[in-house]
């Protein structure tokens, strides 16, 4: 299996035990075996008070998916890839091989956040790939440093900002 079949069937399995709600239910249950069928891996899916784990064991790897409010951020999550200055809330966090997912959410809106990341990453040494500031309500930005690439996204939504970080680290050559 690909990585990018790996990261669908984690993301299938999260949507999937999501709409199952509280506690073991048959849709969770059949959630499980779907995505086990789909991966040839072993599917586990635990729940405690607002947050869930997914978590999908292969041959090719595992991926783990965690949601909920007021997660943790990984203990080896890169300490130069900029975090808001601002109170944030962690809402899932996605760790598979090389990359981490982070999505994180605030009330400072997009373009505030989106000048104080491409700010901060560049002065943490990341150069500036890509840049897309298209509204107030969406922008994007890229960089790289070494053979490691970090992804913004944000998206406003009506209480603040959803921020999308994306850690990445490449094998030479990528």
């Amino acid at each position: 299996m690909r990585p990018s079949s790996l990261a669908l069937a984690a993301a299938t399995a999260t949507l999937a035990f999501v709409l199952a709600g509280c506690g073991k239910s048959p849709s969770q249950s059949a959630a499980e075996m779907a995505v086990a069928a789909a991966t040839g891996g072993k599917v586990q899916v635990s729940r405690s008070g607002d947050q869930s784990q997914v978590t999908i064991n292969t041959d090719q790897g595992s991926a783990t998916v965690n949601s909920g409010t007021n997660l943790a951020i990984p203990k080896d999550f890169p300490s130069d890839v900029h975090l808001p200055s601002g109170k944030y809330s962690v809402t899932n966090v996605m760790q598979m091989g090389p990359a981490t997912v982070v999505t994180l959410h605030t009330a400072v809106p997009v373009a505030t956040e989106f000048g104080e990341y491409d700010t901060a990453m560049k002065a943490g040494g990341w150069k500036e790939v890509m840049a897309v500031q298209s509204s107030n309500s969406a922008s994007a930005l890229s960089f790289q440093k070494d053979q490691r690439v970090v992804s913004v996204s944000m998206e406003s939504e009506p209480d603040g900002t959803n921020i999308t970080l994306q850690h990445v680290v490449q094998k030479p050559g990528e």
